[in-house]
């Protein structure tokens, strides 16, 4: 099964709290606020967030750690003879501002008739061709149900042993449903996921860029408030004792502003590089320790010829990495690329060695799958992206864990503290959309929006 497919086979479009419709009014369209703005974070939801603010003509000014835009969204180029994403990589579903935004710009998509394949023991083979395999149907079937769980709030893995799956199908499970959603299967909570859901309301499918990057679309959109971002500026510590509020970066330079809007990544929340003065509240501190987010890794490769089957979308195995892409179908006609995703444990064992050996490590198993020689032989180029070693992102999306309090903690998260402080980003979206760009742009309307209500 496809994985377009197993989303549209999974998901339900209820409409709940479907935050970024393009047709969306300004309910406070009327009021001015004339004091000084800060944005900490140049990814998609403070980029956002500083468009509608341009919109209202207020002063704002984005402070972001990095020499570039984009959080998660970084493309690779010169690697290959086309953009490869180094972090989000597809537009999951057709009504959202990103989808709109990406049509907009031009960009096509990649057709995609492959199909994918997937490991059992020393096979790698079609879903059609495991057709008639119980524990493969079993495995999917799972996946799917998953999706519509309604029980006692349980592991992804506890899942998976209570419904008695072989375990030498579990991996598939692993890789349809974990993965994707940015960790390990004995660390997802299944109904944490299912009720996110059941809440999706962006529509269906996913959506490859063919002839373009997403970092270029991004460029393109908001190519009118680049000026006002400050690069290379680290914001460590945010005191909002006072009436106005004092951000110091890592150069313990001082700023002072009226409000401020964060967008980090939750794994910086989670970490002591950014301190707040007083203390948060405790139940905005209970809820940053109420979702998860971990490791994840990207790894890149180039080979001189072609040694999976034609017709591959995607490779599921059982190894590092649960989920190979041909990332090379609909962009080239020169290169073969594989791009390997991995979250979790997996991720984490990779990231305890060095670049070059989890490469090689990584390779030997494909020569496994393959057969002797057969990767590490046609091998021309590669690179690994650990998402967990980059200082300001820490790690990969967020995802729900069991005992988290599911959407209602990221309602929890989302909220301003003082009418001074204000949080985005894709881990506070509480309609559906965590872990998504699109959940990032629509909290950056959300923030606006709740700064502008605060404005008496």
């Amino acid at each position: 099964m496809q994985r377009r497919d197993f989303i549209k086979n999974t998901v339900f479009t209820t409409g709940a709290i479907a935050f970024g419709s393009c047709k969306e009014e300004d309910p406070y369209a009327e009021r001015e606020y004339k004091g000084q703005i800060a944005i900490i974070g140049a990814g998609a939801a403070g980029l956002y967030a500083g468009s509608l603010l341009a919109e209202k003509k207020a002063n704002y000014t984005i402070y972001e750690a990095a020499d570039q835009i984009g959080g998660r969204i970084r493309s690779l180029k010169g690697f290959a003879d086309f953009d490869i994403e180094l972090g989000a990589e597809k537009i999951q579903g057709n009504r959202s501002l990103w989808y709109d935004w990406v049509k907009e710009s031009g960009a096509s998509f990649v057709s995609n008739t492959s199909t994918d394949f997937y490991q059992i023991g020393n096979q790698v083979l079609s879903e059609a061709q495991w057709g008639n395999n119980a524990d493969f149907k079993a495995a999917v079937s799972l996946a799917q149900q998953s999706m519509n769980y309604s029980g006692a709030d349980t592991t992804l893995l506890q899942y998976m042993e209570s419904a008695k799956l072989a375990s030498g199908v579990r991996h598939i499970a692993d890789a349809l449903v974990a993965n994707p959603h940015g960790t390990s299967a004995n660390r997802l909570s299944v109904l944490g996921t299912a009720e996110e859901r059941q809440a999706w309301s962006a529509g269906e499918g996913e959506f490859l860029l063919a002839n373009r990057s997403l970092t270029s679309v991004l460029e393109e959109k908001f190519k009118n408030i680049l000026p006002r971002v400050v690069f290379n500026t680290q914001i460590k510590r945010i005191d909002y004792t006072n009436e106005r509020i004092m951000l110091e970066d890592a150069q313990a330079q001082r700023r002072y502003v009226d409000k401020v809007i964060i967008t980090v990544p939750l794994a910086v929340l989670q970490s002591t590089d950014l301190q707040f003065v007083p203390a948060l509240p405790e139940s905005k501190l209970a809820s940053i320790r109420g979702i998860g987010t971990g490791a994840g890794i990207k790894v890149i490769l180039e080979f001189n010829q072609r040694f999976w089957d034609a017709a591959t979308d995607s490779v599921y195995t059982s190894g590092a990495i649960p989920e190979y892409r041909v990332s090379s179908n609909g962009r080239s006609t020169k290169s073969f690329v594989l791009t390997g995703l991995t979250m979790g444990e997996k991720a984490e064992a990779l990231s305890a060695q060095s670049s070059a050996a989890a490469i090689q490590s990584i390779i030997k198993e494909l020569d496994v799958i393959y057969g002797k020689g057969v990767a590490s032989g046609a091998l021309t180029n590669a690179r690994l992206m650990d998402w967990g070693k980059d200082p300001f992102i820490k790690g990969a999306y967020s995802y729900p864990i069991v005992g988290g309090g599911g959407l209602l903690t990221r309602q929890t998260l989302s909220l301003p503290v003082q009418r001074k402080v204000y949080f985005a980003g894709e881990a506070t979206h509480y309609g559906g959309h965590s872990g998504t760009v699109h959940g990032a742009i629509e909290s950056g309307r959300r923030v606006v929006e709740e700064l502008y209500r605060d404005v008496t």
